[in-house]
């Protein structure tokens, strides 16, 4: 399936709901979101078909999100009767009393958390309620391949915390993502520029010069000088990468947004609940990705990320 710019589209990232027991500054306003009604929550059954229907579209890789995913009643036993494939889970893992062993157990090509500080005064301000001793509680129990530890880095918050992160996660045997912030919600958060960061770090030889993508990732990596590790660096915003933008993104409404950034969302749902022919879906879906646009207009949504899905 491709866009209009000949772009391959053969990225779906669903969200499973649109609830988080934390309220991260960048991601929603302290009273949260309006919850979407229970009855416009696609049922696994629907989002199973969905998989199904894109996968002959060509998608081959999913990943699942919320809000926090790993909230949603049912998700552990979805998860573990989806058929091969490349499947990725983003979470803050901040839920205390998870079945760590049960998703140890889950078989995912990635398995992603995030976390913006490892001070806990600055992890319960970010995140407005939630405890850095259960999020690293969780962790230290997670045994699971291609561990990814995703941090927003803010100018004046965690920007001091770069190299402590790097070195975290080296611990964790897991590579560390720098993300640029994204403009979701109104505050007092501001933009750092990953750009200079990473210059930063070359010159002073905490990582090699030369950056590389893999399988066409939004990430550029680059190699650790000391041992065999990697960093990854997302800039949406300073370098963004439209150009090959290869995803789109399913709310856990049923609606499909072609574009983070994009205004419009088309809803999936509704045909999905009265067309029983896939034939028929995925001519809708073949046509809707024709909208797609090459870059948006503005770099700021007005709905938040816990309702976009991320």
């Amino acid at each position: 399936m491709k866009d209009k710019f000949n772009r391959k589209i053969d990225y779906l990232r669903i969200s499973l709901t649109d609830r988080c027991n934390l309220r991260c500054r960048y991601c929603m306003p302290e009273e949260g979101v309006d919850k979407f009604h229970h009855r416009d929550i696609l049922r696994f059954e629907e989002i199973s078909r969905i998989m199904r229907i894109t996968r002959e579209l060509g998608i081959n890789k999913f990943r699942f999100t919320g809000g926090e995913p790993l909230l949603r009643k049912g998700a552990l036993e979805f998860f573990e009767t989806l058929p091969g494939g490349d499947y990725n889970i983003t979470t803050a893992l901040a839920i205390d009393g998870l079945d760590i062993e049960r998703i140890n157990q889950l078989k995912l090509s990635a398995f992603n958390i995030s976390c913006d500080s490892l001070k806990p005064e600055r992890y319960r301000y970010i995140t407005r309620r939630g405890d850095l001793n259960v999020f690293l509680s969780n962790l230290k129990r997670v045994k699971v391949d291609n561990l990814k530890i995703n941090v927003v880095v803010i100018k004046g918050f965690n920007e001091d915390e770069i190299v402590d992160f790097i070195e975290f996660a080296d611990r964790y045997q897991a590579t560390v993502r720098f993300i640029e912030k994204m403009d979701f919600v109104d505050g007092e958060l501001k933009f750092s520029s990953l750009t200079e960061i990473k210059r930063d770090l070359i010159e002073s030889g905490v990582i090699e010069p030369g950056g590389f993508r893999i399988n066409n990732s939004v990430s550029e990596y680059h190699s650790l000088t000391n041992n065999g590790g990697r960093v990854g660096f997302i800039t949406p915003i300073s370098r963004h990468f439209c150009d090959t933008c290869s995803k789109i993104r399913l709310k856990a409404n049923g609606e499909l947004k072609l574009c983070v950034f994009d205004g419009d969302n088309y809803n999936l749902r509704e045909i999905l609940r009265s067309e029983p022919d896939d034939e028929v879906v995925k001519k809708w879906l073949t046509d809707v990705v024709q909208l797609k646009p090459f870059e948006p207009v503005v770099r700021m949504n007005l709905e938040t990320m816990a309702e976009i899905g991320g």
